[in-house]
Parts: C-alpha cells; sequence; structure tokens
C-alpha cells in the first residue's frame, strides 16, 4: 500500500461516518433544536469565550436553529464528495476544509451529546486538510502517522480509562450500558446481566484489547491484522447492539494508515 492510496482510503472512510453523522441530523433536526440538548441556547451558555457585540450577533445567526442545518448540508455534501470519486487538488481541499471546519463549528456550538467517533473524525479531517494545505509528500507522510498515532492514542487510553474504573474491571459495566435505553439491548443486556462470569470476560476482553492495540507498532503483520480484525469486530458489535453508527466509520478510517506507517 502506497502513501497515496493509504491518504484516499483513510479520507474515504471516514467520509463515509462523516456522511452518516450529518445524515441523522438532518433526518431528525429537532436533534439541534432549540430546545434540545444539543441546542444552540445551551451550548451558549458552556462557552468560556466572550466576543464582540458584533462578531456575537454573527455566530448567534450562523449557529441558531434552523440556519445550523446549512452546515450539516454543506458537511454532507463536502463528505460524499470525498467519498464518491478523486476529485481535483483544489477541489479535495476545498471539501476537506468544508468537512473540518463544519465539523470544528458544529463541536463548538454544542458540547453535549458528540462521542468519541465526532472528535476522532473532527481530528483526522483538520489534519487532512493542513496537510492538503502544505502540499507536499512529507506532508502527507506526517498525516498518516499522526491518523495511525492517534489510533493507537484512542484505544489505549480507552482501554486505560476502563482499567482504572472499578467498574469495568468488576464486570458490571457492559451489563450495565446494554441495560439502558440510549444504548441498551434487549436480547444482549439480561444475557450479561444475569451470567456475571461472561460479562466479566466480555469486559475485561474489551480492556485488554484496546489496551494492547498500541502493539501494532511492532510491524508484525500477523499481530497487526489481528489486532484490526479484532477491533473492527468490537465496533460491529457495537452497532449491532449498541445503535452507535459512526464509529466503526471514524475508527476503521484510521487502519490504512496504520497499515501503511507499521508494515510498509
Amino acid at each position: 500500500m502506497n502513501a497515496d492510496l493509504a491518504a484516499r482510503l483513510t479520507l474515504s472512510i471516514g467520509g463515509v461516518g462523516v456522511a452518516i453523522s450529518s445524515w441523522e441530523y438532518l433526518t431528525r433536526p429537532a436533534l439541534l433544536a432549540d430546545h434540545a440538548i444539543a441546542g444552540w441556547p445551551v451550548g451558549r451558555t458552556s462557552r468560556p469565550w466572550r466576543l464582540p457585540r458584533g462578531l456575537d450577533r454573527a455566530v448567534d445567526l450562523v449557529f441558531r436553529y434552523p440556519n445550523v442545518l446549512v452546515l450539516v448540508m454543506l458537511r454532507l455534501v463536502a463528505a460524499l464528495a470525498i467519498v464518491a470519486g478523486q476529485p481535483a487538488p483544489a477541489v479535495l481541499c476545498l471539501c476537506l476544509g468544508v468537512v473540518a471546519a463544519t465539523s470544528v463549528l458544529l463541536g463548538v456550538r454544542s458540547p453535549y451529546g458528540t462521542d468519541g467517533a465526532d472528535q476522532l473524525s473532527m481530528i483526522i479531517f483538520v489534519a487532512a486538510f493542513g496537510a492538503r494545505v502544505i502540499g507536499t509528500d512529507g506532508s502527507q507522510y506526517a498525516f498518516l502517522w499522526f491518523v495511525a498515532g492517534q489510533a493507537c492514542c484512542a484505544y489505549f487510553t480507552a482501554g486505560f480509562a476502563k482499567l482504572m474504573s472499578p467498574v469495568w474491571r468488576g464486570g458490571r459495566a457492559l451489563g450495565g450500558i446494554l441495560g439502558t435505553t440510549t444504548y441498551g439491548d434487549r436480547r444482549l443486556g439480561p444475557v450479561l446481566a444475569s451470567h456475571s462470569r461472561l460479562a466479566l470476560l466480555a469486559g475485561w476482553w474489551v480492556i485488554v484489547l484496546e489496551c494492547a492495540f498500541p502493539l501494532v507498532l511492532l510491524g508484525e503483520p500477523r499481530l497487526t491484522y489481528a489486532l484490526l480484525a479484532l477491533a473492527f469486530g468490537l465496533h460491529l458489535g457495537a452497532l449491532v447492539f449498541m445503535r452507535l453508527n459512526t464509529f466503526v466509520w471514524a475508527f476503521a478510517a484510521t487502519y490504512p494508515s496504520v497499515v501503511y506507517c507499521t508494515l510498509r
């Protein structure tokens, strides 16, 4: 796998996740309405910064509902353009800039209701836009290593945080999560709740897998592909049982960069 293909796959896979996220907002716009937790009246109370009155009014104009849906539509169109084909360099740079800017703006608008997939996608596309603006082989190489390093950091941080949690170490976390209304599953939740040993094994499997992910940096092909396959399976499980639609795309987007940087 060469650098161009690795970068292309990273952006295409990540673009699918961005498109899905944007489409979900457009099909359920009430999530961004003023009365929702992701609404601007809530988001603006949490911002630690203050702006001049004129600029503050402009920000309010962009972020208020339903105007914010324009940002979401621009994000969707730009992501689809990235996924659809190989646009001209200037067009690709523009699309990356739109996805990066709108992702940052939507994150600023509301710090609530987002998750690790949103954060990882934003990081990938901001970095990709910076690398494309520089436009050198070195910047592309740095981008791929940055994404690979970000993947290792994200997995290890998640695993270490679970390792520090007595709820996860005791095997109660997965059963509790899958017993909730938002992320629960009527089939699997009761099984884990009634089988403590199974819940303990499942919880520790997640902890060990996430903590072990940085071993891809050793450059051993069988180990790297095994870890990527297991991690991908973890996200597929989250998709099926927890309805986390974008995690599989956001994290899988890092895999081509991981493969290029560690196995080339």
